[in-house]
């Protein structure tokens, strides 16, 4: 279908056909779309099913974006702002309605520069973590944000993104130096900043406001960001324990023996290891009898071996002085790649088994072995067929516990499994519902069930400055 044709036939039916025609005019064929084929990529959600937009609006620079912001919002249009569409609760996919427009960044790629002295870079929100890490690694420079999904950066900064290596760099809290975007109120105004400052005492931070609130406060158009030296030696081991309060003991010695060296510390039971392994194709089992429980274990340095360091020697070394360790089963050193590639194959994997019920959540690491066992407990009792799949950053107390449960199991069994363990993980081990993945529609309930009510009126209250209209996005914070 001629896309200006279309246009035409939505302008003699919509009440919209104004805003669809000066968008039109404007932004081009490539800035709006409104065909049923066109859109549906835009339409999907990595996880939780579908919705229809009315359109979708895809601005090339911040400025084209403040201008479609203003012209949503002066129509009384409601809009979510989508990147890559990697989310996993829903907040950047549009509801069911038909009436809810998108505002892709996937075209807001207008600057991407490298200040290697600085180390740090400007970056527009639609450019990929990939596109980023290629171009930093050209002045041996990295954003070491590990993840298996390639996000957009204005996604990772609404987010704050954690990821694999988060216990020795932090999330995109700790890498982000400034944050530049758009706002629903006053439509269209342009806050924050793009200046790669370490230290600026000055008062109100836009960059924190924006970091990690879901897009609920604006539309993030650039983000400046810290940037690491490459790893230029890595090592890297996949340890056999029989129990989580081993792998616990072994987290502990190892940042204390091997220190500043440490970048990862993944757990992964024995089912969930063997998923993978059975998934993947051309890989042998690390282990004789699949463990109970596994870590894959990783130190790195920007120091070359050159220099007399030798990280994998150190890692062998300290392996041995575990080997008597009670609970301590077996270690494989091996390269890297090949164990992060087994740990990377775990999602898919567990997908691959059955019907899925996923969690992501976290405690504080030294109540996470208790945690487990009692979650396998409550699992146990709550759907006794349930196999459980965890897997996550025991380094920052993140798991993610996946379910495989019977095809049969209803709905309304879900729904139950789901409220009794965010209870568990939130009122008994003072932990969080939601470690990595943020807020969004499917999870809504559960933030307003257990976020304290003074933050929720702090929320409200910015809510009610920054978006009066409850025109911009699908989140609530209030």
């Amino acid at each position: 279908m001629n896309s200006e044709t279309h246009h035409s036939s939505v302008a003699a039916q919509a009440p919209d056909h104004g805003l669809i025609d000066r968008l039109a005019s404007r932004l081009g064929v490539q800035g709006l779309l409104t065909d049923a084929g066109d859109k549906a990529p835009f339409e999907a959600s990595a996880r939780h099913g579908r919705g229809i937009a009315r359109a979708v609006v895809r601005p090339a620079s911040a400025e084209e974006l403040a201008w479609v912001v203003q012209e949503l919002v002066g129509a009384d249009a409601s809009f979510v702002v989508q990147g890559a569409a990697t989310g996993l609760v829903g907040a950047a996919t549009p509801s069911g309605s038909g009436t809810q427009w998108v505002l892709s960044t996937q075209r807001l790629r207008d600057r991407l520069e490298i200040d290697p002295v600085n180390r740090s870079a400007v970056v527009a929100a639609g450019y990929r973590l990939s596109d980023v890490n290629r171009a930093a690694a050209e002045h041996g420079l990295t954003f070491p944000i590990d993840l298996g999904a390639d996000p957009s950066i204005g996604g990772m900064a609404a987010t704050n993104t954690g990821g694999s290596r988060l216990i020795r760099y932090g999330g995109v809290r700790e890498n982000v130096l400034a944050i530049a975007g758009v706002l629903a109120n006053p439509p269209g105004a342009r806050v924050g900043s793009t200046r790669g400052l370490r230290k600026n005492n000055t008062g109100l931070d836009w960059t924190q406001l924006m970091t990690g609130t879901f897009g609920a406060f604006g539309v993030v158009t650039h983000a400046t960001l810290k940037l690491h030296p490459v790893q230029r030696q890595t090592a890297a081991a996949l340890v056999a324990v029989d129990s989580a309060e081993v792998a616990m003991e072994l987290l502990c010695s190892f940042e204390d023996a091997l220190g500043e060296f440490v970048s990862a510390f993944e757990g992964m039971s024995g089912s969930a290891l063997t998923a993978a392994v059975e998934h993947l194709p051309g890989v042998s089992a690390p282990f004789p009898v699949a463990p109970p429980y596994a870590v894959l274990l990783e130190v790195s340095s920007a120091v070359s071996k050159a220099s007399g360091l030798d990280l994998e020697s150190i890692l062998m070394g300290w392996l041995e002085t575990q080997i008597e360790r009670p609970g301590m089963l077996d270690a494989v050193v091996d390269k890297p790649e090949r164990l992060w590639r087994i740990r990377h194959a775990i999602s898919e994997s567990v997908q691959a088994l059955g019907k899925l019920v996923a969690f992501d959540v976290s405690v504080s690491r030294s109540r996470f072995a208790a945690f487990r066992a009692r979650s396998v407990e409550l699992i146990a009792a709550e759907v006794a067929s349930a196999l459980v799949c965890d897997f996550g950053h025991l380094g920052d107390g993140g798991v993610h516990l996946n379910i495989v449960v019977a095809p049969e199991t209803s709905a309304d069994a879900i729904v139950r499994l789901r409220s009794k363990l965010y209870q568990v993980v939130v009122e008994e081990f003072d932990g969080s519902f939601s470690a990595e993945h943020g807020v969004g529609p499917y999870n809504q309930a559960f933030y307003r069930c257990f976020t304290d009510q003074p933050t929720r009126a702090l929320a409200g209250a910015l809510h009610a400055q920054l978006d009066p209209q409850g025109r911009l996005g699908n989140v609530r914070l209030d």
